[in-house]
This record gives structure tokens, sequence and C-alpha cells, in this order.
């Protein structure tokens, strides 16, 4: 097994001239992490915290309790 460094370019891996007369075979090609497209919103904090919750929390019993939390007046009766 030979280790060589090329180019990536328009879905071409150019290889450096050396190595030109190789037969054909087949090869195994790692990309750098920072080559590798991005996902959109990869970077938001919001978007990489989706799902987080599954599994520990109960969403229906938390809407529940969200709503009957708002029924609950702590203010005093208005006199008119």
């Amino acid at each position: 097994m030979v280790a060589v460094k090329g180019h990536y370019r328009d879905g071409r891996v150019d290889l450096p001239s050396g190595f030109a007369g190789l037969r054909p075979c087949e090869v195994t090609v790692l990309f750098p992490d920072e080559a590798a497209p991005r996902e959109q919103g990869a970077d938001d904090p919001f978007v990489q915290a989706a799902g987080g919750w599954r599994g520990i929390v109960d969403c229906e019993e938390l809407k529940k309790y969200i709503y009957e939390a708002r029924r609950i007046s702590t203010r005093p009766q208005v006199k008119l």
C-alpha cells in the first residue's frame, strides 16, 4: 500500500506525475473534515440542541403542566 497526496477538483483526484504509470486499481480517498460540505444550520446552537430532550421529558405532560400553571392567577382581584 502506498500513501500519496493529490488534489481533488470537479469530481477528479489529480495525483503527482510520478504515479501516472500505475495500473488501474480501486482506491480509498479520505477527505479532511474541513473539506466536507457543512449542513445548513450546523453552527446554530438551537439546531444542534434539537431532540436533546427526547426520551428524558414527556412532552405531553410538560405542555399540560405549562397550561395548568398559566391558569393560576396570583394577582389580587381588581376592585371597581
